[in-house]
């Protein structure tokens, strides 16, 4: 099973390449309906653009007498004009790079991961590193559940003896491999772990890797090692997925990191860079430099600061640093206060004066921070370690950001706002997704595993709470990770399409539309250092713009995410059309 087809990537790709060579028009919309998530005038009659910028927002009359004789008037006919969408964390570049692969997505146990490397083996003879995605990272504890302490590197040596083998977990913390990955590699029972106890390889009583790899400074590494995330690469990889963006009415994407070094890093930049040059970039792309290690941390902040001089433009920047620090839930590998059933607490990155010393390092350095947290012993050290670095930099314009927090104590809640910490985190998750709701109270205990996603305590206690869809690792097919479906989940805490069953439970944590829509709109823009630029449909903004079929607030709360995105404009250039030939 793929996330997406690729015949629907090379429709999207030629029917964003046609409008991308036309200039910015002026363009009048009226007769709709317009929600600008401008505080000031949350709806509106009619939106002028001029030379790829919001010129009037108002009365048809008043807005129609601005737009002169000059500008091509655009009948909404009912339909709906709102700010682009923005995605605050996906993985483009990876997820491109991935889909192009082995898919082993939907696999439930060994043997389902065997029979689909066997098939793509038979069928792709002449590659000479299998590299595959998507296998569940539940899959290690459901084999320890067994009694084995598993999954080895045998079980692919079975099907795949004599060439690499490479199997990333769909929630990208994990990774398998074969013996002969191991030797390619140089991994033996000698070879340290690149973080013990946090990133390492799992060893057999004889200290010997079994070929599983926990969390990701002990597996990206090696993707430029197989030959895997050359420029060619990634600018297939984006190729294929930005123009599906645009269909979703994305008009800004943040990378959330590109693991396994700078080269990747410049690699994807470069492409990026040749993709707008030749005016086939889509979407405005925000990314991130990914810490690999804690030694990394002392030169980090240079070291970004030299790649943005060499690729920042009007679409494309880099002014964050991504920091992993903790895994998942599922994985038993997120940093927890109370222990999980089975026992263990997971692991952070970084913590206590080191993490300080490096936030305050990006504070001086007006950087920006953003750090993966599931776990709520992670949500707390990273709140210590953001007081620590305010007081040693008093002044910055430095923002940190907290991706997930699916777990947090109430007490940590409480600091979010003086600590001037932004959250980020998935709708998609606030829902029975793939039976978690069971899988969680397991791993956990029964109260603490209803006690995810609470969003609405989030947007309650953060001073800005933005969404997105943490694509590829969001576990589901790409065409169900578009804002709609997050903004239905966020509403409704159950599955897109369900009109009734009881909620993901607190039921409480249920989220207003109007919120969800400023989360993908104007706190999207803040988080990214946009404000000024789009987020909203005010005079100045760039018109990032998008086109919805229907209302949605007109509609059934469990039929949002099935409204069509008509059309897609990124600066008042149309870069998608659902009705184009």
């Amino acid at each position: 099973m793929k996330l997406h087809g690729g015949k629907l990537h090379l429709v999207l790709l030629g029917m964003c390449a046609a409008w991308s060579a036309a200039a910015a028009e002026d363009i009048l919309f009226v007769n709709g309906v317009v929600w600008t998530a401008d505080p000031a005038r949350p709806e509106a009659e009619a939106v002028l653009v001029r030379g790829g910028r919001i010129e009037a927002v108002g009365a048809s009359e008043a807005t129609a007498e601005r737009a002169g004789g000059g500008a091509k008037q655009f009948d909404l006919a009912g339909r709906m004009l709102l700010p682009g969408f923005i995605e605050t964390h996906s993985h483009p570049a990876v997820a491109g790079l991935l889909n192009s692969k082995l898919q082993v997505i939907g696999t439930q146990t060994v043997a389902d991961v065997q029979a689909a490397l066997a098939a793509y083996a038979k069928d792709h003879p002449d590659e000479e590193v299998l590299f595959g995605f998507g296998f569940p990272s539940a899959l290690n504890t459901a084999v320890n559940a067994a009694g084995v302490k598993g999954p080895y590197r045998k079980d692919l040596d079975a099907v795949v003896p004599d060439r690499p083998v490479m199997l990333i977990a769909l929630d990208a913390h994990s990774a398998w491999v074969n013996s002969k990955a191991l030797e390619v590699a140089g991994i033996t029972k000698d070879t340290p772990d690149p973080l013990p106890g946090v990133h390492y390889y799992q060893r057999d009583k004889n200290g010997e890797p079994t070929g599983w790899m926990v969390e990701g400074n002990a597996f990206w590494p090696l993707v430029p090692l197989f030959g895997i995330g050359s420029v060619e690469d990634f600018r297939a990889a984006y190729s294929a997925m930005l123009p599906s963006y645009s269909a979703m009415g994305i008009t800004t994407v943040f990378d959330a990191g590109i693991p396994g070094g700078d080269t990747l890093l410049r690699n994807a930049l470069k492409a990026l860079s040749a993709m707008q040059r030749d005016g086939d970039l889509p979407v405005r792309l925000r990314t991130s430099s990914y810490l690999n290690s804690p030694d990394e941390a002392e030169d980090m902040a240079e070291r970004l600061a030299a790649i943005r001089r060499d690729f920042a433009s009007d679409l494309i920047d880099l002014h964050t640093v991504k920091i992993p620090n903790d895994g998942t839930i599922e994985g038993e590998t997120a940093a927890v206060i109370k222990p999980y059933a089975a026992g263990g607490s997971g692991a952070v990155l970084l913590s206590g004066e080191p993490f300080g010393r490096f936030l305050a390092a990006l504070r001086r350095a007006n950087l920006d921070a953003h750090i993966h947290a599931i776990g709520d012993r992670t949500l707390r050290v990273t709140l210590d370690a953001v007081a620590a670095a305010r007081k040693a930099v008093a002044e910055s314009d430095s923002r940190v950001t907290v991706a997930h927090a699916m777990l947090a104590a109430p007490e940590d809640l409480r600091r979010l706002r003086a600590l001037d910490v932004m959250i980020q985190t998935t709708p998609h998750w606030a829902h029975d997704l793939s039976g978690t709701l069971g899988l969680y109270s397991r791993l956990l205990d029964d109260e603490r595993g209803t006690q995810v996603m609470l969003l609405r305590d989030l947007w309650e206690a953060a001073p800005l709470v933005a969404f997105g869809a943490d694509y590829p690792a969001t576990g589901l097919p790409f065409p169900q990770t578009s804002p709609l479906h997050g903004i239905e989940i966020g509403h409704t805490r159950r599955r897109p399409g369900a009109k009734e069953g009881p909620p993901l439970p607190p039921a409480d944590q249920r989220m207003a539309l109007n919120d969800l829509l400023a989360g993908y709109t104007v706190n999207a823009a803040r988080q990214l250092r946009l404000e000024r630029e789009v987020g909203v449909i005010a005079p100045g903004k760039q018109a990032d713009l998008i086109v919805l079929e229907r209302n949605l607030f007109a509609v059934p709360p469990h039929s949002v995410h099935e409204i069509k995105v008509d059309m897609t404009l990124l600066a008042g250039r149309i870069v998608f059309s659902r009705n184009s030939p």
